[in-house]
């Protein structure tokens, strides 16, 4: 086995270390001063390319568009051109420029692009190997490209072959099914082994977003997360009297609300660790914690974006089965939930929830990736309801918004737009009223 570390010296910095980097390290520029001949005996990776009548500085500046597009943060070495790179799937790769020189049996010559995998998802790594290559090359269009491409994140296969065996059952109805699956999750969150409380974590992801899952199970499912109980939802023939709560043990459905909101605050699941978030670099399995508390967050902000306006991830037009109508959901207002959810938070963890996410977004130059997603909760909660925006703007989310879209604008194409949604939010005058109503009026 070839370390090809000892190729690099200390240019490859991970991610939680870029604000003690020293010079000449960028998280937004590069413009290599010199590059490399490739070394005597280095195997270079397959996914390389090499690039013939094109000089570094053409060739970086193509690679950093492409990396802000794909929301890919990165840490550039100028002097020993490379870059560290880290995705939000939590892939981490290491990029690097070297200089092929003609020689008497091969006179081709030009400038080799390779990227290595050095931790996280094969698949998620080839995904995004070959829109950096092409871009590279300049075969990648960056303005034709959907803002959206890489929404779909790449779970565990292990979590989705779980799921799909245990409600492989045409028996039961969606709702019932949702219930089993939030059980699953729940399990293996309350496990002591890390491994499994990843899987309950990107089960939960999977389980909040209606694009992978059923429309019923998203609705229930962030009610759990946000609020610890089914209660708030009601679907109209679910019994003989047509209109029934779904009622069942709320005790686990507590415990996914708690692990959630510890993991969010303080990077931690009940009382395994005291440490603040603060200082999650120091604490033992610091990477896992990170990973942990990165899809903590991706959990909070799908389940507000569904809460928010849960009737748009509805597609479905009404329809009947048998001279029964579809069972369709009544849940409260988003503003309701939104406000009951932030009055909570702050009874169980004495810390309000939207000063947590502002500091997060505030570290938007070292970690963008959280900064998405705290952007992301904080527009939904914001446009769900006027307490949570005027609350947000007295704890200064304007100006902590605007330095995070600096960031984004530069280097973080997803954060840049989610910032834009929050501050047009928050500069619009709260109404006497809320203008968000929920969908039990209309569904009466």
């Amino acid at each position: 086995m070839i370390d090809k570390t000892s190729y690099f010296e200390s240019s490859s910095i991970p991610p939680a270390q870029v604000a003690t980097a020293p010079e000449p390290t960028s998280t937004s520029h590069w413009s290599p001063t010199q590059l490399r001949p490739v070394p005597a005996f280095y195997p270079l990776e397959k996914s390389s390319r090499l690039i013939q009548d094109e000089s570094a500085t053409d060739v970086a500046l193509r690679l950093t568009e492409c990396l802000r597009t794909l929301s890919i943060q990165a840490l550039y070495d100028n002097k020993a051109a490379t870059a560290s790179l880290f995705t939000a799937e939590n892939v981490e790769m290491h990029l690097s420029l070297w200089l092929k020189a003609a020689t008497p049996s091969n006179a081709t010559c030009g400038v080799v692009v390779e990227l290595q995998r050095r931790k996280g998802d094969s698949i998620a790594f080839h995904r995004y190997s070959r829109s950096i290559l092409d871009a590279a090359v300049g075969d990648l269009d960056l303005d034709t490209m959907p803002n959206d491409v890489w929404d779909d994140a790449v779970y565990s296969k292990k979590v989705q072959r779980l799921l799909s065996m245990e409600l492989d059952n045409q028996h039961n109805q969606e709702h019932e099914n949702a219930i089993i699956a939030i059980e699953i999750a729940h399990g293996l969150l309350m496990k002591d082994r890390m491994d499994a409380r990843q899987l309950g974590l990107e089960s939960l992801c999977l389980l909040t977003d209606p694009k992978k899952t059923g429309y019923i199970t998203a609705v229930l499912t962030s009610h759990v997360v946000l609020l610890g109980t089914t209660l708030g939802v009601r679907i109209p023939g679910v019994d003989d009297e047509g209109d029934s709560a779904i009622v069942m043990d709320e005790g686990p459905f507590q415990e996914i609300r708690e692990a959630i909101l510890s993991l969010v605050q303080f990077s931690r699941i009940g009382d395994d660790d005291e440490t603040d978030v603060d200082d999650i670099v120091t604490m033992p399995d610091s990477d896992h914690m990170m990973l942990l508390h990165n899809l903590a967050l991706a959990v909070l902000a799908n389940a507000l974006e569904v809460i928010e306006n849960p009737e748009r991830f509805d597609d479905e037009p009404e329809q009947t089965h048998d001279s029964k109508p579809r069972a369709r959901l009544r849940t409260a207002s988003s503003s309701d939930v939104t406000n009951e959810f932030l009055q909570q938070t702050e009874d169980f963890s004495k810390k309000e929830i939207l000063s947590t996410l502002i500091a997060e977004l505030g570290k938007a130059h070292t970690k963008p990736h959280n900064a998405a997603l705290s952007a992301k909760c904080l527009g939904s909660m914001c446009r769900a309801s006027d307490e949570a925006k005027e609350r947000a703007k007295e704890l200064g989310a304007k100006t902590v918004v605007s330095t995070a879209l600096d960031v984004g604008a530069r280097t973080h194409l997803k954060l840049e737009t989610e910032c834009k949604k929050v501050s047009k939010v928050l500069q619009l005058t709260t109404t006497a009223t809320s203008t968000t109503t929920g969908t039990t009026d209309s569904l009466e």
